[in-house]
């Protein structure tokens, strides 16, 4: 592989992930307190968020897809230890977001847009409760991971010209 492979694919990664992960932290530490704020509840802002989240799981699709291919690429310049790690990560990237995308559609039928209306609230909430922890173990997730990139960068050999 080209090095201009390797670094178009590192910078890829780090973009989509700035995408994903910054989004979802700023989203849900700004936007959301914000939004309910102007709205006046948590609920309608729920209802935004309702869209957005779907923006969110493919910015996350992108990431992780982005992270395998920079695994691949460039497994033999990792440490052992990093590319276990990360490949873990990886793993649990997915597997979070697979949960998501299988309880979003479930949380969907339950919501009306139009009429703003939740049809059974206590499957809602018990089903939302799930997705909301889920979605705090793939962003720790992606926090893990920006940590265990960043360590392998700093440690990395530096090429000389």
């Amino acid at each position: 592989m080209s090095q201009f492979a390797s670094i178009f694919v590192r910078i890829t990664l780090l973009f989509a992930f700035a995408i994903w992960w910054g989004g979802f932290t700023f989203y849900a530490s700004v936007v959301v307190p914000v939004g309910s704020e102007i709205l006046g509840s948590s609920r309608t802002q729920g209802f935004i968020t309702q869209v957005v989240t779907h923006w969110l799981n493919v910015a996350s699709a992108l990431t992780i897809l982005m992270l395998a291919l920079d695994l691949w690429l460039n497994r033999q310049a990792r440490k052992t230890f990093n590319f276990v790690l990360e490949t873990g990560i990886a793993i649990g990237l997915l597997i979070c977001l697979a949960t998501l995308v299988f309880l979003h559609p479930k949380m969907d039928e339950l919501i009306s847009l139009a009429g703003e209306t939740i049809s059974d609230e206590a499957e809602f909430y018990k089903i939302h409760r799930v997705y909301l922890w889920v979605s705090t173990i793939q962003w720790a997730l992606g926090g893990l991971w920006m940590a265990s990139f960043m360590t392998w960068i700093s440690s990395a050999k530096r090429v000389s010209t």
